[in-house]
């Protein structure tokens, strides 16, 4: 990969028109456009059989065709540019005067089918062979309602501008990346145009990947490409002076910078404008589709620096999610390794969010923005003494149903934005002075070991130990802490979760307020834990706001 720093009005910024401060160089930003795009395609390749054309142009207006169409065109402007002699193109792409010659009859004999192959994988009529299916009634019928929505292609500029036969040239790598970034580029616009119409999820649902995606392709391309830049060979080849800025603003590259590319705003800003709650429907559709959702490694996505200083210093992510493990803090805007995930049972409505099991309502949660901070509390003679193989795995399923969760709701309701700040997650095992000792700790009635701080967090789940065993002692150790018990919270969870579980009738679980910090008992069984918290969290958010409201 060949890249240079420098900008011209023929690099990414040009394309894009989208200026990110401190956001990487032209030309490595027109790299990362043109991986995001390549991973959007191999997504869709691997879904042949499940992602028809077909349904993509009835909820998004475009299809797999589209991002071909979009690479030509891309052929036709970057042509045109090498015609007329613009000095940055024709350095950039083709040399000296032969060389730019081989390249305009590349690009002039590039056209639809060479651009399918690049896209589909294979040639249009193998795909359609392999894995398109017959359109029913429906499909036809939603395709047809939603023409407004459908991308317009020039055919005219589409059409090849000469008779070179495009196998016999060979398009360069540069080339290549140019028009991919371009169509890449092409469908963020194409999606901006069409935000009020067309939601994410509903993308999620049909095709399994939605904005959002989008935006974590490109940082996970910004990875890529610092990783190759900071291999000794490509650093001393590319960037001789200028490794570690270049590297550093790859580092600093998050979901919040690649989301303006993509939306062309910030995520909460788009959310509060174009937005839509979510109906019960679209819920279970979407949850129907899971096995189609695109996955994001959250820990490669993960900003690795913090952002290269300026003279004024930047504005705090608006969404930021910091993972506290021990004295090792984690930053990341991204909150969730599946993408835009929701939970199984929750549906949403514009007033209320009920379990589809469950006629009874509960509220939705408040308005506006919630910074939190959790304690998860793993209780357990057995996961304390690493006895298990496994490890412990009731903590990891509370805080990934806390984060699902916090997703969905972001997800479902567009005038709020919920953003967990801090997750501390710990072990004991099951002695009353032991769990007493954190819960205080969590709750700021007492300092850290080194006596350096006190921390209050907002919420503290504790798992295992609810139940009649002799060792289970957490609800005893829970009430000696607590300023002020609630009792009716985990009668009626119990009570209403009883139709998925018989068993939950017999926890002990006590919640209360210790301090600022509310804190709730979960079971130990990770299934069970996970489904307290779906059905308890928006409820638990209201109790929060009502205790800052009374500082």
């Amino acid at each position: 990969m060949t890249m240079s720093t420098a900008s011209s009005d023929f690099a990414f910024s040009h394309m894009s028109s989208i200026r990110i401060e401190n956001a990487p160089s032209d030309r490595i930003m027109e790299d990362m456009a043109a991986g995001a795009f390549r991973a959007l395609c191999e997504h869709l390749r691997l879904r042949g059989d499940h992602v028809q054309n077909i349904d993509l142009m009835a909820v998004g207006g475009f299809c797999r065709n589209c991002l071909a169409k979009w690479m030509v065109l891309e052929a036709r402007k970057l042509s045109k540019q090498l015609h007329e002699g613009e000095n940055s193109a024709v350095s950039t792409f083709a040399g000296n005067e032969e060389d730019c010659k081989t390249t305009i009859d590349v690009l002039d004999s590039f056209g639809y089918n060479e651009a399918a192959i690049l896209v589909y994988g294979e040639s249009y009529s193998e795909w359609k062979k392999r894995h398109q299916k017959s359109a029913t009634e429906e499909q036809l019928h939603n395709y047809q309602q939603s023409v407004h929505l459908h991308a317009i292609h020039d055919e005219d500029v589409l059409k090849k501008s000469n008779g070179v036969n495009a196998l016999d040239l060979v398009m360069s790598e540069r080339v290549v990346h140019r028009l991919q970034a371009g169509a890449f580029l092409s469908l963020c616009h194409h999606l901006r145009t069409r935000s009020d119409e067309v939601q994410n999820i509903d993308l999620m649902t049909i095709s399994g990947f939605c904005r959002n995606c989008l935006a974590k392709w490109l940082v996970m391309e910004a990875r890529k490409v610092s990783n190759l830049i900071g291999a000794d060979n490509v650093a001393s080849s590319y960037f001789p002076d200028q490794q570690k800025k270049v590297i550093d603003s790859l580092d600093s590259f998050g979901y919040d910078e690649a989301a303006q590319y993509v939306y062309g705003c910030t995520y909460p800003e788009w959310k509060r404008h174009h937005q839509k709650e979510t109906t019960g429907e679209q819920m279970e559709k979407y949850n129907a589709s899971k096995h189609l959702h695109a996955k994001h490694d959250k820990e490669i996505l993960a900003t690795r620096s913090s952002k290269p200083s300026v003279d004024q210093p930047p504005k705090p992510p608006l969404r930021p999610q910091i993972i506290c493990t021990g004295a090792q803090v984690q930053q990341s805007s991204l909150l969730s390794d599946v993408c835009c995930q929701d939970v199984d049972a929750l549906i949403s409505t514009p007033a209320v969010i009920s379990l589809s099991t469950n006629p009874n309502p509960r509220p939705r949660p408040p308005k506006g923005d919630l910074a939190l901070t959790v304690g998860i509390l793993t209780i357990s003679d057995r996961a304390s003494a690493n006895e298990y193989a496994s490890g412990d795995l009731s903590g990891p399923a509370v805080e990934s149903a806390v984060m699902a969760q916090i997703d969905q709701l972001n997800m479902a309701f567009g005038d709020q934005n919920i953003a967990i700040t801090c997750i501390d997650k710990g072990i004991v095992a099951d002695e009353i002075p032991l769990i007493k000792e954190v819960l205080e700790r969590w709750s700021g009635k007492t300092a850290d070991a080194d006596n350096s701080s006190k921390v209050a967090y907002d919420l503290v789940f504790t798992t295992g130990g609810t139940g009649f065993a002799k060792r289970d002692v957490t609800p005893e150790a829970t009430l000696a802490v607590l300023d002020r018990e609630c009792q009716g919270l985990m009668s009626w969870a119990s009570m209403e979760l009883t139709s998925k579980q018989p068993l939950a009738t017999l926890s002990r679980a006590a919640a209360g307020v210790c301090g600022n910090t509310l804190i709730i008992n979960l079971p130990g069984n990770p299934t069970g834990a996970a489904q307290v918290v779906e059905f308890l969290l928006p409820l638990l958010l209201h109790a929060i706001t009502d205790l800052r409201t009374s500082d």
